[in-house]
């Protein structure tokens, strides 16, 4: 990818103009950023009731995965565990973008935080994040998380 920077101090009008043959992941993010529209999900301290405490921002980079236990959805990252108010489906379409695929009817993963993907007995690969934490990928992701890999490698 080639990066052209222009500074022209009698223009009023800033402008980027984004060139592609393909609309890839790292095109979106770029759309996104020059949009201000890079998605953000507000959450809590996991610990913390929702009905008081401040929300916080979170930066879907920061995420490792996101876990849909008793109808709630958490984010884990390197700085705690966060309750989120949105659902599962939802995030999965919005951070589709961003390197997160599902891999188990109650999980989405970050695929750039991954470490080491080690398969186990009976198909099943367990997906390690540099923090300890291991996830599962379930037989009937596998297929589709495998797709999701091989499609963001062709696309960065």
């Amino acid at each position: 990818m080639k990066l052209n920077l222009y500074e022209d101090k009698n223009t009023s009008d800033e402008h980027v103009d984004v060139y592609y043959t393909n609309m890839r992941p790292v095109i979106r993010q770029i759309i996104d950023t020059v949009n201000s529209e890079r998605p953000s999900l507000q959450g809590r301290p996991a610990d913390e009731d929702m009905d008081d405490g401040e929300e916080i921002l979170l930066d879907p980079r920061e995420i490792y995965y996101l876990d849909h236990i008793d109808r709630k959805l958490f984010a884990y990252t390197k700085n705690g565990v966060f309750r989120l108010m949105n659902t599962l489906a939802a995030c999965e379409e919005m951070l589709w973008n961003y390197g997160f695929v599902r891999v188990s009817k109650s999980n989405l993963i970050n695929i750039y935080k991954i470490k080491q993907l080690k398969p186990d007995l009976n198909m099943k690969v367990y997906a390690s994040f540099d923090n300890g934490e291991r996830i599962c990928i379930n037989r009937s992701y596998k297929k589709s998380f495998n797709e999701y890999l091989q499609r963001m490698r062709r696309m960065s």
